[in-house]
């Protein structure tokens, strides 16, 4: 009888020592789980210290922002410039802030690793993506600029554009078409923008001088109307030439006679309209030039009822000539599947495409006031939408909206075949 009992106790014992370590090992999993998991005490710490250097970042760039403005209300660029380099270790596209400023906003700035996006208004975002020519990353994956997304869904939406705003005759209702989706950049809340792969079919019309006025925002308005509901949109925009100057990696102050200043006026001397410009922002002006022809002795900036004239000889403000063109297949020689993704249209490479971005071009004769373009393979504009001599002309385009999605959100897949969001 003692042996036997012997024998059982062993047993037992036995059972007991596995029983105990298997216990231990799920302690134990549980334990390494606790601390190294997805929501782990080191993941949630290693987040929370993340955090902590971004909120830094962002502070530190938010005050010398703050720092910049102006007693007009607008952040003075060269302010700008002065200001960040107080952060030590920033940079902008990969150089310290003196040797590569800022020339423009939004622009990104990078501190303590982390891509701190500066807007127009003076705001400031933390952004996970960081964009090096037309490669993207978050660290985890890497996108391509023109990859296309497969599964962004645009939803079912209408909307209308008043004639008040846009200057045609009649009420424009337009609606979603599915128009397919590429990647375009990082938005301006950190999260990535697409672009859609095709301009819609249907056109916006804008006219003369309440079309030039209005044209940035009803563009704007319409598009994200139409496509920035959809499940992981933040909002949407239209496509602008800041987007295609970037891509093309062109800079507008190499075109001639960019940035040039003209003014107008009657001169009761001379009995006819003249004109005047500067190269050099306003330091110097040349001698009156006489504008003879008998269709342009009157002036008038849209928006002004003023009209200068023989009836009110004055001298009209200073007006910034703004106007710049480029072929884009050629500026983007080394890249021609974003090139054609830029200029690409239903069936026709060349199709023409408004921009919310209206340019002003100035001469010897008057200054015409117009939306940009896309128009037969350039970056261009309308022609005369509004002239000073009060000529209006209206247009009838595509246009071509940009969805800026969420920051949080996460793709899958590749860039041969495809991402999806998830």
């Amino acid at each position: 009888m003692r042996g036997n009992l012997e024998k059982r106790n062993k047993g037992i014992t036995l059972i007991a020592l596995v029983i105990t370590i298997i216990v231990l090992l799920i302690l134990a999993g549980v334990s390494i789980a606790t601390l190294t998991g997805e929501n782990g005490i080191l993941t949630r710490a290693s987040e929370a210290s993340k955090k902590t250097i971004q909120a830094n970042a962002e502070e530190q760039v938010q005050l010398e922002v703050i720092a910049s403005i102006g007693t007009d209300g607008n952040i003075n660029i060269e302010d700008l410039n002065d200001n960040l380099g107080n952060i030590d270790g920033l940079t902008h596209e990969g150089e310290t802030i003196e040797n590569n400023p800022i020339d423009s906003l939004p622009s990104t700035v990078v501190v303590d690793g982390n891509n701190v996006i500066i807007r127009e208004d003076g705001s400031v975002v933390v952004s996970e993506w960081t964009q090096t020519g037309y490669e993207i990353t978050n660290g985890k994956i890497t996108v391509k600029v023109g990859d296309y997304v497969l599964n962004y869904d645009e939803g079912t939406e209408s909307t209308q554009i008043d004639m008040t705003e846009s200057g045609y005759i009649e009420q424009q209702t337009l609606t979603t078409e599915d128009l397919g989706w590429r990647i375009l950049g990082i938005g301006e809340n950190g999260g990535l923008e697409l672009i859609s792969d095709n301009p819609t079919t249907a056109t916006v019309i804008l006219l003369g001088e309440i079309g030039y006025l209005n044209g940035e925002e009803v563009l704007n308005t319409a598009c994200n109307e139409l496509y920035g509901k959809g499940e992981y949109a933040k909002s949407a925009r239209s496509l602008n030439v800041e987007d295609i100057d970037k891509l093309a990696d062109y800079a507008p102050e190499t075109y001639s006679g960019y940035g040039d200043l003209y003014k107008y006026r009657f001169s009761t001397e001379e009995g006819c309209m003249q004109y005047s410009t500067s190269t050099d922002k306003g330091q110097t002006w040349k001698n009156w030039e006489n504008i003879t022809i008998e269709d342009f002795q009157t002036f008038r900036m849209p928006g002004s009822s003023e009209i200068i004239s023989v009836d009110n000889p004055k001298e009209s403000e200073e007006i910034e000539s703004t106007f710049y063109f480029y072929t884009i297949s050629s500026q983007m020689a080394d890249n021609t599947d974003i090139a054609n993704m830029i200029t690409k249209g239903t069936g026709d490479s060349n199709v023409s495409q408004l921009l919310a971005s209206p340019t002003v071009i100035c001469g010897e004769y008057t200054a015409s006031f117009n939306m940009r373009a896309v128009y037969d393979g350039g970056v261009d504009m309308t022609s005369i939408m509004y002239s000073s001599d009060t000529r209006s002309l209206n247009y009838d385009w595509a246009i071509r909206p940009v969805v800026t999605l969420e920051s949080n959100i996460q793709l899958e897949g590749n860039s041969e075949d495809g991402w999806t969001i998830k």
